[in-house]
């Protein structure tokens, strides 16, 4: 990026800001750093491509967004349908046609930093790894940066996500398969390891910051006195993204994975391991090519009951009645019902309603 473009930041319309990642990888810390700075808010997981996969091919864009207004997603918001309507119409009077779906989500993400008195905007969707192409597609010169962490903590902390499998299986390919669809576009995105964000944050900030077009700024690296109130949805395994960094507690995966599985992880994931950098694990004894087929095999049931609760749900949202915000939410958030053991006195918050 030369000198001249430093100089004047990019028009929020032709360069939105979007972080992508794995679950677990420390997206939300890096999107409450990046919202830290004062020209710049990302919105918490929009996922729009997501939902968009299961909406009809007849659905006009304005269709689209009716059907999001019910969603999770957008109740966690906090904004007002009558605005992004009013946002959406500015381009589209009338009935939106289905072409202009990406101004639909253009509109939910600038009136999201308009609330907050931002003029960039973007969105923070970790599986919007998937979409990366759709996204370049529909935004060309949006600015995508990829968080990325060990895969070996990743998959660890996934199965204690009650959205995410409780299986080692299933953790482990989605990895590897997240791998096939964000190699072919890391010359066009700003990468940068979890690890790395909280041994030099102020470096990495600054490389960020550049690669978005906007000048440094400190507040980056106090990103905990700078979150709006009903910023972060009120579960805790996004909470401790709002302490500080060094406060954020850390488990040790060598200790709680089984040594099959620290092989298996790395094995199908040497992607991660060669491309940036990851150690493989010093094991005192490398497990045999039987316990490492015991290990899979035990998974199996747990993978099991995993997809015995993710398909109906999947199906149900591509029906012609699919699910409300609040059921959506709730069959979600029990795909993997053995996770809320890590939170015995979580309770469920309410819906946000914005008049």
């Amino acid at each position: 990026m030369s000198q001249a473009d430093q100089a004047t930041p990019p028009d929020p319309d032709e360069a939105p800001i979007f972080v992508v990642g794995t679950g677990r990888s420390g997206t939300t810390l890096l999107r409450l750093m990046i919202n830290a700075h004062p020209r710049i808010h990302i919105t918490h997981e929009a996922s729009f491509y997501i939902g968009r996969q299961f909406i009809p091919k007849r659905y006009s864009a304005s269709d689209w967004l009716e059907l999001y207004f019910r969603s999770f997603p957008f109740a966690w918001q906090y904004l007002r349908t009558a605005e992004v309507r009013e946002e959406l119409a500015k381009t589209h009077p009338g009935d939106a046609p289905r072409e202009a779906l990406p101004d639909a989500y253009r509109a939910i993400m600038r009136c999201k930093a308009r609330q907050r008195g931002c003029p960039r905007f973007g969105d923070k969707t970790p599986f919007h790894a998937s979409y990366i192409g759709t996204i370049l597609k529909d935004f060309p010169g949006a600015r995508i940066i990829h968080i990325l962490r060990d895969p070996r903590p990743t998959c660890l902390s996934l199965r204690d996500m009650p959205w995410a499998p409780g299986s080692w299986i299933l953790n482990n390919r989605y990895m590897a398969r997240l791998a096939k669809e964000v190699g072919p576009y890391r010359e066009q995105m700003h990468e940068v390891r979890l690890e790395d964000l909280l041994a030099n944050p102020e470096s990495e900030m600054r490389a960020l910051l550049d690669f978005v077009g906007e000048e440094w700024d400190a507040r980056v690296l106090d990103h905990t006195s700078h979150i709006p109130p009903n910023d972060v949805p009120p579960f805790p395994w996004l909470l401790s993204a709002t302490r500080p960094r060094g406060k954020v507690p850390t488990r040790h995966w060598a200790e709680e994975i089984p040594p099959a599985w620290i092989r298996q992880i790395e094995f199908r994931n040497r992607y991660w391991f060669e491309t940036y950098g990851y150690p493989l694990a010093e094991l005192e004894r490398e497990p045999t090519r039987g316990e490492r087929f015991i290990a899979v095999c035990k998974d199996f049931p747990e993978a099991g009951r995993f997809l015995r609760r993710f398909l109906p749900l999947a199906r149900r949202l591509a029906s012609k009645n699919p699910p409300d915000a609040a059921e959506a939410q709730h069959r979600l958030l029990h795909l993997n019902p053995k996770a809320w053991e890590h939170y015995p006195d979580f309770e469920f918050p309410e819906r946000p309603v914005v008049e």
